[in-house]
């Protein structure tokens, strides 16, 4: 019954459509860009949805507690490296794409690590905010892209430097929160 599924599939559908981002991304096209902007507002509804219907009809399962995560993580490093590559070392910092990569393999890591030992791994507030950050700075530097590509508006590329800056120091703070649940529950059960 595809209804019972449906948080899963709209899970493996962003994940499937990261690979586009790239493709139109690459295009030396403005109107590529509005396609770039449409595509990652399609993954945050069907994100929201994702989450949203596995709760309210109760169709949470361990897969989709997986599934969910790493279907954001790939599709927001696709944008990540893709912006890294179109727009430079200058304007969108190598460093800051490796700090948000090397945290996500970290806290996925030490999820892994706590729920082997069976052991409550709960997601805080700040951390269950930054997907949302991250799409939102997502959002803004794409259309910063069009304003500028169109004419509309002309904002200076430096702005996209403090955007991902922001977003970098806000994926930190919410990993130090799952490392602080690992020294209060998890460095225990090393013992």
């Amino acid at each position: 019954m595809i209804s019972k599924n449906l948080p899963n599939i709209l899970s493996v559908f962003r994940i499937v459509i990261s690979p586009f981002f790239i493709l139109f991304m690459i295009q030396d096209e403005p109107y590529f860009l509005l396609l770039s902007l449409l595509l990652i507002f399609i993954v945050s509804i069907t994100d929201f949805f994702d989450g949203y219907y596995a709760r309210k009809y109760r169709l949470v399962t361990e897969l989709g507690k997986y599934l969910d995560p790493i279907a954001d993580k790939i599709f927001i490093l696709t944008v990540l490296f893709t912006l890294y590559f179109i727009l430079g070392n200058d304007i969108f910092p190598l460093w800051m794409v490796i700090l948000v990569l090397f945290r996500d393999v970290f806290i996925t890591i030490l999820r892994s690590f706590l729920k082997a030992k069976n052991l409550q791994f709960t997601t805080s507030r700040l951390a269950k905010s930054k997907t949302l950050i991250q799409i939102v700075c997502m959002h803004t530097i794409v259309a910063i892209l069009i304003f500028n590509a169109f004419s509309i508006l002309v904002i200076d590329y430096s702005s996209i430097y403090y955007i991902m800056f922001f977003c970098t120091a806000v994926t930190l703070l919410s990993g130090v929160g799952y490392i602080c649940q690992y020294y209060s529950k998890g460095s225990n059960a090393l013992y």
